[in-house]
């Protein structure tokens, strides 16, 4: 029974961070994006997209590794942890800077000092390796604390940018606090709490942990690096073959589209602890089930709630300009639903040691995605652009999943369709617990 509490309350912690992070996504960003307009808004979020592949490289699929690691052994965990961290900033730094120069000779300024911003922000996130600690026992409080903080003082410069008609330039400012706080914060709680973390005196034996991390997480950075291309290829594209006015009018339908995912996010990350420490393969198959089951849910509601309210949340946040995000943001909320029961699928196989069967899926997902992203996006621009996006979701958490021969994906969402196993799971937690 402790350990459901504290899965409980490490979801409402993880979902009131998140609860902040949406009143700045769609509310503070929404007087930015009407401050700025759409094509320059377009232009932020071109830049912010090449960094977050980039970023997602850096990661190199290190936040699965030691989530799972930290669950079953806490100093093994700080060890690899140690490795991963020196390793995530070489990566970002050698990535990083050949984009930079290349923006600074053939693009404009505005969207040079964007690149710059995000990319300074992104070394910053790049580097907190403290967040991982905190989900992997539970204590994502202490995300929340410092999270907020940076949050909080990033909007409010954001606020007052717009209030006193500043330069679109000092948005810069905003950008970058908001990931250097959190880690400069979470630092100190860190230390504090569990003190720094212990680096392996043996060469060899750091050595031994870089290397797991390398290989390891090889084809978890294939498998993120090549959803976050084909989730954000419709954006490259849509720049590209349409304008960045249609670009920044996308970016908005995203924001809103996806902006719920965080109580997704919130509930899977506290659950994942414990199908990884999960003992048999039945009890990991019914942990995801119910996970799945939880997400449906999340979606209907919000479907529901965008479909009632949504023109009149956009008319008065965002104004007629970007009245038009209306209906390509319905089937993004799908997708991002979809995308969501991704996220237990992808653990189930990650469980089961499936890194590579993740690394070769995602990799054609991706090549496929790219086609379907241009033909739709060709003929269909705007919601081209959004009902691709749902079709290549749709076909990587079914479809491409069940190739997967260690353990049935497929049986797994069939699981989904028994409320009598929800419960019984419940039940059974309580009692065991």
């Amino acid at each position: 029974m402790k350990i459901q509490n504290k899965v409980f309350s490490n979801t409402l912690w993880l979902i009131t961070e998140k609860l902040i992070n949406i009143f700045g996504l769609v509310f503070i960003t929404s007087y930015v994006a009407k401050y700025i307009g759409p094509d320059n808004f377009g232009k932020l979020s071109f830049a912010t997209y090449f960094f977050s592949i980039i970023q997602t490289v850096a990661i190199w699929g290190s936040d699965t590794i030691c989530v799972k690691r930290l669950s079953k052994n806490f100093h093994s965990g700080c060890f690899l942890i140690d490795s991963i961290s020196k390793m995530r900033v070489s990566i970002y730094l050698s990535l990083s800077l050949p984009v930079l120069i290349y923006m600074y000779f053939y693009s404009d300024t505005l969207s040079f000092y964007f690149s710059l911003a995000v990319s300074v922000s992104s070394f910053f996130y790049v580097q907190d390796v403290y967040s991982i600690v905190n989900d992997a026992t539970l204590k994502s409080k202490y995300n929340v604390y410092s999270n907020s903080i940076g949050l909080i003082l990033s909007l409010l410069i954001r606020y007052l940018i717009v209030i006193l008609n500043a330069n679109i330039l000092f948005l810069a400012i905003p950008i970058i606090l908001i990931n250097l706080f959190p880690l400069i914060l979470r630092r100190l709680l860190h230390n504090k709490v569990h003190g720094k973390i212990v680096t392996p005196r043996s060469i060899f034996v750091k050595k031994k942990y870089l290397k797991y991390a390398f290989f390891s997480g090889l084809p978890l950075v294939i498998s993120s690096v090549s959803v976050a291309i084909y989730t954000n290829t419709s954006r490259l594209m849509l720049g590209s073959i349409e304008s960045k006015s249609a670009l920044g009018i996308y970016a908005v339908a995203i924001t809103l589209g996806s902006a719920w995912g965080f109580v997704n996010n919130a509930f899977v990350t506290s659950i994942t602890p414990k199908l990884y420490s999960s003992k048999t393969h039945i009890d990991a198959k019914n942990i995801c089930s119910f996970m799945s089951q939880v997400i449906i849910l999340f979606t209907l509601g919000y479907l529901l709630f965008f479909l009632l309210a949504g023109k009149l949340l956009l008319s008065t946040l965002y104004g007629p300009a970007f009245i038009s995000s209306y209906g390509v943001t319905l089937p993004l909320i799908i997708s991002t639903g979809v995308s969501a029961l991704g996220m237990p699928a992808s653990r189930f196989i990650v469980h089961f040691s499936g890194y590579s069967f993740l690394g070769k899926k995602t990799l054609i997902t991706c090549g496929i995605g790219f086609i379907i992203n241009y033909l739709m996006i060709k003929y269909y621009g705007l919601y081209g652009a959004a009902y691709s996006t749902l079709i290549i979701e749709v076909l990587s958490l079914t479809f491409f999943n069940y190739f997967f021969r260690k353990i049935s994906v497929f049986k797994m969402h069939l699981g989904i369709l028994n409320i009598r196993s929800l419960f019984n799971l419940i039940k059974g937690n309580k009692n065991g617990q």
